[in-house]
């Protein structure tokens, strides 16, 4: 018997059969479209995590010193911000050093009259904007000149912006913050529009008030900013920074460390990847408990048809064909269902991802346009899919052909 005849067989025996072959399905449906739309919908939640590093510049590597005592607080700065600095060029010459960022973060309480808001307090200077991919929509930025003078300025973000002013604008207004008063110089475009956040809730001031303000616990934070030439520097630029480093540090004068944007998304696109993996493990669950149904089906199906075994294999049939037809006919109920379950995958990972995409653009205002997050697998998720259900069928079929293949022409025959 040729394959093609033997595929028209297990055709028939499906058509003929369509409801039972249909719940046979199900279990292939369920577990291919869950493994479709649960991994491509983490995949595209990593896809947003790049296009969120890559907005804000991947480029980026942040050097942190912490846990210094106030008394070491100017041979800390002596040596991130001056030693440093004088040693950036030399290792990546088209690198760029900035003191933006010396952030012993604060949590303080901001007033207004009878109003009180508690938020995170920065420090930064005229470079702060430009490395955090920070934009003021109303007044002006921090100077060198507010940093050289120590001018009580600040910039707030846009959530205190609203919280204490509505409609009206901020600027010229004055602010109390640890018993001093700023004068609101600026206001930062709002980036995410939802409740929890950090950055729309934040006030800025210049780097210089830093020592002033800085009086909790008696230990001092700072954060600089490296922006590498380019990301094949990144590398070289973040070793070269912990080689410098590390023979300077004591337990005198805290700990430093130095990490890239770059480095910390891959770790968030690995760990999305584990995440693909376990959600896809969970998922092939159902596609074993559907193989598993295929098998007990094709079971059933060789008792029914034990006499029609008996007369294929009276005038001729071998023990071959008659596992061939069966091994075909599991394979193509798995694929047919391979079929319906990547379609319905696609269907439900677009939907289910661009819920969450659209979420998370609603919420982050200076992300890309949300056409350019449309969620699809990928071609070879979708390959893969198919060829696991597929494989499955062959697998989870083996047993009910060879047990028809074993069956006895006469004692076949006289099945009614």
């Amino acid at each position: 018997m040729n394959w093609l005849q033997t595929v028209r067989m297990a055709v028939k025996s499906i058509m003929d059969n369509k409801v039972r072959s249909l719940l046979t399905m199900l279990g292939i449906i369920i577990g291919v479209a869950a493994v479709i739309t649960l991994v491509a919908s983490i995949q595209s939640k990593a896809t947003l995590t790049r296009l969120q590093f890559e907005a804000m510049g991947t480029n980026r590597i942040s050097v942190n010193g912490s846990g210094a005592k106030t008394q070491d607080w100017k041979e800390m700065e002596k040596m991130l911000n001056v030693d440093l600095k004088k040693n950036i060029t030399g290792w990546s010459p088209q690198s760029q050093y900035y003191d933006s960022e010396n952030r012993g973060v604060q949590y303080r309480t901001m007033k207004i009259d009878s109003q009180k808001y508690n938020t995170n307090m920065y420090y930064g200077n005229e470079n702060y904007s430009r490395v955090t991919n920070n934009v003021i929509t109303a007044g002006r930025d921090i100077t060198k000149a507010d940093c050289d003078q120590r001018a009580r300025v600040c910039v707030i973000g846009e959530t205190i912006k609203k919280y204490f002013f509505g409609a009206m604008s901020p600027l010229g207004q004055k602010i109390k913050v640890g018993g001093k008063s700023f004068e609101i110089i600026g206001v930062y475009k709002g980036k995410y529009k939802g409740k929890l956040n950090t950055e729309d809730q934040m006030i800025v001031m210049p780097y210089t008030l830093q020592s002033q303000m800085m009086t909790v616990d008696r230990y001092a934070n700072k954060q600089y900013i490296v922006q590498a030439a380019s990301k094949d520097d990144i590398d070289i630029v973040v070793k070269r920074l912990k080689e410098f480093m590390e023979p300077r540090c004591t337990s005198s004068n805290g700990w430093f460390d130095a990490y890239s944007d770059s480095q910390y998304q891959e770790q968030q696109e690995s760990a999305a990847q584990q995440d693909a993996l376990l959600m896809g493990g969970v998922a092939m669950i159902s596609l074993l408990v559907g193989g598993i149904g295929i098998m007990n089906i094709m079971l059933v199906s060789v008792t029914e048809r034990t006499r029609e075994i008996g007369i294929r294999m009276a005038i001729g049939a071998k023990r071959r064909d008659i596992i061939s037809q069966f091994l075909i006919e599991a394979a193509s109920v798995s694929c047919c269902g391979g079929i319906i379950g990547i379609v319905i995958g696609c269907f439900g990972s677009a939907i289910m991802g661009n819920i969450m995409l659209s979420k998370q653009l609603s919420e982050q205002s200076w992300m890309p346009e949300v056409e350019q997050f449309t969620v699809l697998p990928s071609p070879m998720l979708i390959v893969g899919a198919f060829l696991f259900s597929a494989l499955l069928g062959i697998i989870f079929g083996i047993y009910p052909a060879n047990k028809a293949s074993k069956l006895q022409p006469v004692e076949a025959l006289r099945t009614q």
